[in-house]
C-alpha cells in the first residue's frame, strides 16, 4: 500500500500547545510522525510544494507561521495584519489569509513574507447572533488565475478581486460580488475540475449553491439542502470539496456529524444526492480528499480524532475507517503529494 502524509492543525484553548502535527498514513494505519508544539489555535493548514503554512486564529493578533515539514517541526512565524484568521490560500507567489474575527484579508509574499496587500471589510447581514458584521472566511482563486474570489459570511457574500502582479487586490469590474440569502452564511467553496462551475457551502442554512461560473461572473443555478428532519437545530455547514476525477462533491455538516455525497452530472452543472456518511467523529469541522481520490480525512474537533476512510470511486461511498487518530480539537487536515513540484498560476488547498 502507497504510504501518505498528511498535516493537521488544531486548537489549543488560545494557550501555546500542540497545534501542527505531522502525519502518516498507510497499511499500518494513520500515525503521528512528530508534532508542534507551543503554537496557537493552529485552525488552517496548507501545503504549499516543500512548505507547509499555518495560521493562528488569535483576537487581536494574526499570525502566519512557515515550516519547511524536510527539515522537522522548527518555523517561522510572522505577525500580520488582520484578527482571527481562519484560512490561508495561496495564489501564485502570494498568500492570502481570511480573518473572520476581524473581517479581513492579508496577502503575503511567499518569498520574503512582506505583506502585499490588506483589505477590510465593513458590512452585516440579517442574522445579529452571527452576522453583525463581515466575517470573511475563505479565500480561492478562480481556475485561471486572474481572480481571487472571497466568502464573506457576515455580510452574504462572495467576493470577486481581480489579483495585480504585485499581489494587490482590486474588485472585479465585471462583478465585484455575488450574494447569498440573506442569513444563508457563506464559509467554503470549491471549483469543479473543468473551471466551469462552483460549490459553495452556506454553513448556517446549511445548504450547497450551486454556480455556473461565465465570463461576465457566477450565476446561482441551484441550492441542495444539507439538513434533514431530526438533525440538530444548532447543526452548521462546514467544508465543501469535489473529487479530483469531478466525479464527486462532498459537504461537512457540524451537529449531524456527516459528510454529505453528491454525484456530479452534465459536466458539473447538477448534482445528485448519493447520501449522507458519518464523519467518524462529533463536529467535521474540515475534510480533505486525498489526491489520488481513494481516500477521505476527516478533522472532528469536538471528539478530536481525525478519521480516514476509504472511497468507493464508482458510487462515492464512503467506506468502513482504514485509519482513526487522536487529536485533541482538531481543527484542519490536508493531504499533500510530495510528487508535485510544480503548481500552476494559483491553487489552495481549498479546492484540493
Amino acid at each position: 500500500m502507497k504510504e501518505y502524509r498528511l498535516y493537521a492543525g488544531a486548537y489549543t484553548d488560545g494557550r501555546p500547545g500542540n497545534g501542527v502535527f505531522f502525519l502518516r498514513f498507510g497499511a499500518d494505519g494513520l500515525r503521528a510522525e512528530s508534532v508542534c508544539g507551543g503554537v496557537v489555535n493552529t485552525s488552517y493548514v496548507l501545503p504549499v510544494g516543500d512548505k507547509l503554512y499555518a495560521v493562528e486564529e488569535l483576537d487581536g493578533e494574526a499570525a502566519v507561521l512557515e515550516f519547511c515539514p524536510a527539515a522537522g517541526t522548527s518555523y517561522k512565524r510572522r505577525v500580520v495584519p488582520g484578527s482571527g484568521l481562519c484560512h490561508i490560500a495561496a495564489c501564485g507567489p502570494f498568500l492570502y489569509a481570511s480573518g473572520y474575527a476581524g473581517g479581513t484579508l492579508t496577502g503575503l509574499r511567499q518569498a520574503d513574507g512582506g505583506v502585499c496587500c490588506f483589505l477590510r471589510h465593513t458590512g452585516h447581514s440579517v442574522r445579529a447572533d452571527r452576522q453583525a458584521q463581515a466575517h470573511v472566511h475563505a479565500a480561492l482563486p478562480s481556475p485561471d488565475g486572474r481572480l481571487l474570489l472571497v466568502a464573506d459570511l457576515g455580510m452574504d457574500r462572495l467576493f470577486r478581486y481581480a489579483v495585480g502582479p504585485d499581489g494587490s487586490l482590486t474588485p472585479d469590474g465585471a462583478q465585484p460580488w455575488v450574494c447569498a440569502a440573506p442569513g444563508q452564511g457563506p464559509r467554503h467553496f470549491a471549483f469543479h475540475p473543468n473551471g466551469a462551475w462552483l460549490y459553495l457551502v452556506a454553513e448556517l442554512e446549511r445548504s450547497l449553491l450551486v454556480f455556473r461560473s461565465t465570463p461576465s461572473g457566477l450565476q446561482l443555478t441551484a441550492t441542495h439542502a444539507l439538513r434533514q428532519a431530526g438533525d440538530p437545530a444548532d447543526s452548521l455547514a462546514a467544508d465543501v470539496h469535489v473529487t479530483p476525477d469531478g466525479r464527486f462533491v462532498y459537504a461537512s455538516v457540524r451537529g449531524a456529524d456527516c459528510i454529505e455525497c453528491f454525484r456530479v452530472l452534465e459536466n458539473g452543472g447538477r448534482l445528485e444526492p448519493v447520501g449522507r456518511f458519518s464523519s467518524g467523529g462529533r463536529c467535521p469541522r474540515s475534510f480533505a480528499i486525498s489526491p489520488d481520490g481513494l481516500y477521505l480525512a476527516a478533522a472532528n474537533q469536538e471528539s478530536g480524532n481525525v478519521t480516514v476512510f476509504p472511497r468507493d470511486a464508482q458510487t462515492g461511498a464512503l467506506e468502513s475507517p482504514a485509519g482513526v487518530l487522536a487529536l485533541p480539537q482538531a481543527a484542519c487536515v490536508k493531504w499533500t503529494d510530495r510528487r508535485e513540484k510544480t503548481q500552476k498560476l494559483c491553487g489552495s488547498a481549498a479546492a484540493d
